[in-house]
């Protein structure tokens, strides 16, 4: 008897989690440093990015017993959460209000 073994592209390990595809990328660099349980791709020829759907499927069951996937920030969200950013929005306040005040 022949075994078959789905294997699936970017796009369609997306649309079975229901994510973007950018986002599936994301989850895969953070699984490269060691964060979080995303499966990681087959190696196949040609360097594209292929998975087996059996890990999709167990990726997709360990979720619904477990906390969900880690989220990753937006660069802009990590700006506003800078230091640097809040020290430079507190300065333009306090030039905004000598402004007003010198009116």
């Amino acid at each position: 008897m022949k075994s078959t073994t789905m294997i699936l592209l970017i796009d369609e390990v997306a649309a079975r989690l229901g994510l973007a595809p950018v986002t599936v990328r994301k989850y895969l660099a953070q699984r490269r440093q060691g964060i979080g349980s995303f499966p990681l791709p087959i190696s196949v020829t040609g360097g594209k990015l292929r998975w087996l759907a059996s890990d999709i499927e167990a990726y997709l069951q360990s979720l619904s017993s477990t906390e969900p996937p880690v989220k990753v920030a937006s660069s802009s969200k990590r700006r506003q959460e800078s230091k640097s950013f809040k020290q430079r929005q507190e300065a333009a306040q306090k030039a905004l209000d000598r402004h007003r005040a010198g009116r």
